[in-house]
C-alpha cells in the first residue's frame, strides 16, 4: 500500500513537470488518468498551432496559401514531381553509396523496430548524422540537394505549429519489404507533429505506399476521447511506469472508436511516382500500406524532433 502510494506520488510528479513536454504522450498517474489532464494538452497544442498556422502563412505566395490551408484541413500535403528527374537520381545514387558505407559516414542502422516476431520482412533505417555534426563530404551534398528547396522545412515547420531548424530534423534512409509492426493505423502523438516522406521509386498498391486518414488529425471529440482510452490502456498495462516515448503506441485497432474515427476521415493512399514528397501530421491516424513482399520500398525519411509547448509559444508569438 505504502509503496503503491509512494509511486502514484512520483507518478503525479513527473506529470506535472512533464506536462509541456510532446515526448511525455499520456499521463501515468492514476489520478490525471481520471482529471483532464490530456484534454488540457490537447486543447493547448491546438491553440498554439493553429496561432503559428495563421502567422507563417502570410509569408507564403497565394497560391502557396491555399495548398497550406488545404493541408490543414486534411493533415496532408501531397508533392508530385518534386525533384526534377536529373536531381532525384543523383539523390537515389548518393543515398545508395551511403547505405553501402554507413560505418565510413557516422550513419546508424538499425530495424527501425519494425519488424514483428519471426517475421521474414526486410527493414533497414539509415539514420543520417545530424546537419550541424561533421558531415562526409557525400552526407553534406545529400543534405544540400534535399533543402535546396525550403518547401520541406516550410512544410514540416507548418503541419507541426513549430519553428524548426535543419538541425531538428532526423533524416533517414530506409528500405522496407513486407508485412511489419508500421502496418498497423496509429498515431505518433496527442499533439500536432510531422513527418515527410520522399518517394525514391515507384510506389505502387503492393509496394507498402504510405496511407493516412485525411481529417484524423483535427477531429477534437474524437481526438479527446481515443487519447483517454489509450491512456488508460497504457495505465493498466504499465505498471512499473517504465514505458516511454516511441514504445507507447496509439493503435487504432485497439480503440472502441475505430469506426466513428473511420467515418469521419477520409483514406487517402498515397501509390505515386518517384519523386513525389508526402509530409503530413502524424497526429492523425496513418500506416504503411500492404506490401506483397515482392519489391522493398526505397524512401528518405524526414522527422521532426517531439519539442514542447514552450517551443510552439514561442514560434506562435515571437
Amino acid at each position: 500500500m505504502i509503496r503503491k502510494l509512494i509511486l502514484e506520488i512520483y507518478s503525479i510528479l513527473k506529470d506535472i513537470a512533464l506536462f509541456a513536454s510532446y515526448s511525455h504522450k499520456i499521463p501515468i498517474s492514476f489520478t490525471f488518468n481520471k482529471l483532464p489532464y490530456q484534454n488540457l494538452r490537447i486543447f493547448i497544442d491546438i491553440f498554439l498551432t493553429k496561432k503559428y498556422q495563421k502567422k507563417i502563412i502570410k509569408k507564403f505566395s497565394l497560391n502557396d496559401q491555399k495548398d497550406y490551408e488545404l493541408g490543414a484541413s486534411n493533415g496532408i500535403i501531397l508533392n508530385q514531381n518534386y525533384f526534377p528527374e536529373k536531381i532525384l537520381d543523383d539523390i537515389k545514387n548518393i543515398s545508395e553509396n551511403l547505405i553501402k558505407n554507413y560505418k565510413q559516414h557516422n550513419i546508424l542502422v538499425d530495424d527501425g523496430g519494425n519488424l514483428e516476431e519471426n517475421s521474414k520482412s526486410f527493414s533497414r533505417y539509415y539514420y543520417l548524422p545530424n546537419f550541424d555534426e561533421k558531415l562526409t563530404h557525400e552526407v553534406a551534398e545529400l543534405y544540400n540537394i534535399l533543402y535546396s528547396n525550403n518547401s520541406i522545412l516550410n512544410q514540416l515547420n507548418f503541419l507541426a505549429g513549430l519553428n524548426f531548424k535543419k538541425k531538428d530534423i532526423i533524416i533517414h534512409i530506409s528500405k522496407v519489404k513486407g508485412k511489419l509492426l508500421s502496418d498497423d493505423w496509429h498515431s505518433d502523438c496527442f499533439s500536432h507533429t510531422a513527418k515527410a516522406f520522399l518517394y525514391l521509386q515507384n510506389i505502387e498498391k503492393s509496394n507498402s505506399p504510405f496511407c493516412f486518414l485525411k481529417g484524423s488529425h483535427s477531429n477534437v471529440n474524437l481526438k479527446i476521447l481515443n487519447q483517454k482510452e489509450n491512456a488508460n490502456s497504457i495505465f493498466k498495462n504499465n505498471e512499473k511506469k517504465d514505458k516511454h516515448g516511441d514504445e507507447i503506441w496509439n493503435k487504432l485497432e485497439d480503440s472502441n472508436y475505430k469506426k466513428e474515427i473511420f467515418d469521419n476521415s477520409e483514406l487517402v493512399e498515397c501509390s505515386f511516382p518517384k519523386s513525389t514528397l508526402i509530409t503530413c501530421d502524424t497526429s492523425g491516424f496513418h500506416k504503411k500500406g500492404f506490401s506483397d513482399g515482392q519489391k522493398e520500398r526505397f524512401t528518405i525519411g524526414f522527422v521532426t524532433k517531439r519539442g514542447s509547448m514552450y517551443e510552439k509559444f514561442k514560434s506562435a508569438f515571437f
